[in-house]
């Protein structure tokens, strides 16, 4: 008996990934919608890394939450207060390693979670034991990928506790009295997501000018997510109009006639 599937069950499922597809709203906040502008970007020329003023040992990709990382310093500061800049240098080094240690899992996470959406877009009526079960059995043709990611956690996780233990043995064989003034200025300065460059911004509203002009062109869902931020749109381009376009393309409903 042949596994392939009927015509009609392609059809059956493509229409679901239509449906699915309609019912994404797309990237919730200021920065998901910042990240999910850049997908558009594949020349790289467009891309400025943005380096603020952070703390030494700081672990920071371009794509990283900044303000999660300042919480993560913030709260190891009022757990183990350090009182020189020697345990300020094992604190920071701590949350460098427990950064490091959620990103790999967040990675582990999302290359589970893709090859289960892989499964739901195939057999789109499948139940969910048997979704995660077939997700999971999946995921088995990366365990490279799935054991270096482990592997990482494992390392990053074992230098974390051995930098704890040496801000303790430090604290007790060099106890510093009275204790030294620590300047934590930078450490718990709060970041703001410095958010797309013009240029990235120039590119954006050139393809909602398209859109504008040509009728029949369907700018791409990361355009119009940058547009219907009015947050976004006030600081980035405060004298863009783009009522018409969100209006059109069923982002906000059309005025009620008087």
């Amino acid at each position: 008996m042949s596994n392939q599937p009927t015509d009609e069950q392609k059809q059956r499922r493509a229409e679901a990934s239509r449906q699915n597809g309609r019912k994404s709203k797309g990237p919730v906040s200021l920065a998901g919608k910042y990240r999910s502008s850049m997908n558009a970007i594949t020349t790289g020329q467009h891309v400025e890394l943005h380096k603020e003023d952070l703390p030494s040992f700081y672990n920071l990709l371009s794509l990283d939450d900044r303000e999660d990382y300042v919480r993560s310093i913030q709260a190891h500061y009022r757990k183990f207060k350090p009182d020189s800049e020697v345990e300020q240098g094992y604190v920071r080094r701590m949350v460098s390693e427990m950064f490091s240690f959620d990103r790999n899992t967040s990675l582990y996470t999302r290359a589970m979670q893709e090859e289960i959406d892989t499964v739901l877009r195939e057999y789109p009526d499948i139940d969910v034991d048997t979704l995660f079960l077939n997700g999971n059995k999946r995921s088995i043709t990366q365990k490279e990928l799935l054991r270096t990611i482990e592997r990482n956690k494992k390392a990053h996780l074992a230098a974390y506790e051995k930098l704890m233990k040496l801000l303790a043995q430090s604290r007790k064989l060099f106890p510093l009295q009275p204790p030294e003034p620590v300047d934590i200025s930078a450490d718990t300065k709060t970041l703001e997501d410095p958010g797309p460059t013009p240029e990235v911004v120039a590119e954006l509203l050139a393809l909602a000018d398209q859109a504008k002009k040509e009728p029949s062109f369907v700018p791409p869902a990361y355009v119009l997510n940058f547009l219907e931020d009015k947050d976004f749109m006030q600081r980035l381009a405060p004298n863009y109009d783009v009522e018409d376009l969100l209006v059109r393309f069923g982002r906000v409903k059309p005025p009620i006639a008087a």
